[in-house]
């Protein structure tokens, strides 16, 4: 098929079906509103091309130009792209459906509510763009670069994201729900909002970064390192965070309840007003921190080191402190034995 038939379908609205249109000059092409099933396009020159609302079925992109391409509700199913330069593209309301990504630049784009779901995606650069509500969900992934890249409302859905690069990247409202991080470094970099909910952060660096309000909830920190990190009402629930370490963190408010800790650190950290309430914590260090109203209600302290910590009115209320070290306990609040009686009542059980 030559260029001219091509556009004549395009301007037809008729479907372009298994043509070879490897190495076509369709720069600055209109291509929009157009069905292209099972078509090949290696080594195909298609900067400036307006893709809006068509449709790449079960097509082959190899090699092709794309960069500055305009994609506003293009959808490409099981589709492959490999080695394909989209720098500068427009993606808007723009899908990829269980295709395969060997190589897809997409720096310095802009991409607006688009969607990778069920892709098999490795080597796909995401540096310097814009993403703004994208979804990657349930992808076998391999290295994506998000460096200097802006993410914002944006959710990574149990992915593996171990082989991403994520220097310099910015974090507004991104969802990583079950995602995987291990080992990952975050130093000094910014999350606003940001949800970790059941996320694999074991080993993770996130020294010095601003955390505030960041949802940790059920996930895997053991070993994870928050020195003077900034994480005001960040929430740490059923959190797995054996050895981690908060040193000098600023965690006023924070939520650590029902949070699995031992061994961990939180030396010289403010934790004011924080809640430890049935979190487990033998061996954990608060030498020199601010406990000032925390709450360890129902807490295990077991040999923790508290000594110098700052305790006025800290409830340790059923705390169990076998061994645990203190210098500032005359100012925190004891068990309360109406609340203890109260807690241990059971109903009489019925009578025959």
């Amino acid at each position: 098929m030559d260029r001219a038939e091509v556009f004549r379908r395009v301007h037809h609205a008729e479907p372009v079906m298994h043509a070879d249109l490897s190495a076509m000059n369709l720069e600055d092409a209109d291509l929009s509103a157009t069905l292209f099933d099972g078509c090949t396009f290696h080594g195909t020159q298609m900067a400036r091309a307006d893709l809006t609302d068509s449709r790449f079925v079960r097509c082959s992109f190899v090699r092709s130009d794309m960069a500055d391409c305009t994609v506003s509700g293009t959808t490409f199913f099981e589709s492959r792209f490999e080695r394909v330069v989209m720098v500068g593209a427009r993606l808007t309301a723009a899908g990829f459906f269980q295709s395969t990504i060997e190589g897809l630049a997409l720096t310095d784009s802009t991409l607006d509510f688009a969607t990778f779901s069920q892709c098999g995606i490795d080597k796909l650069l995401f540096k310097r763009a814009a993403l703004e509500k994208v979804t990657v969900a349930n992808c076998n992934t391999g290295m994506i670069d998000f460096s200097a890249a802006r993410l914002e409302r944006t959710v990574l859905l149990e992915c593996d994201l171990r082989q991403c690069k994520f220097e310099g990247t910015g974090f507004s409202n991104v969802v990583l729900i079950r995602s995987n991080l291990a080992g990952k470094a975050f130093v000094r970099q910014q999350f606003v909002n940001t949800q970790f909910v059941g996320a694999d952060l074991s080993g993770c660096d996130f020294s010095h970064a601003r955390i505030a309000q960041a949802n940790f909830q059920g996930a895997k920190l053991a070993g994870a390192r928050f020195d003077k990190a900034l994480a005001p009402n960040a929430i740490f629930m059923e959190a797995d965070l054996s050895a981690a370490r908060f040193d000098h963190a600023v965690l006023r408010q924070a939520l650590f309840v029902g949070a699995k800790a031992p061994g961990a650190s939180f030396a010289s950290a403010d934790l004011h007003q924080s809640n430890w309430s049935n979190a487990v914590l033998p061996d954990a260090v608060f030498s020199g921190s601010d406990l000032t109203y925390a709450d360890f209600s129902h807490a295990d302290l077991s040999r923790a080191d508290l000594r110098s910590a700052t305790m006025f009115r800290t409830k340790l209320h059923a705390v169990k402190d076998l061994g645990a070290r203190y210098s500032d306990r005359a100012r925190a609040l004891e068990s309360e034995p109406e609340l203890l009686a109260a807690e241990a009542w059971r109903p009489l059980p019925l009578s025959g």
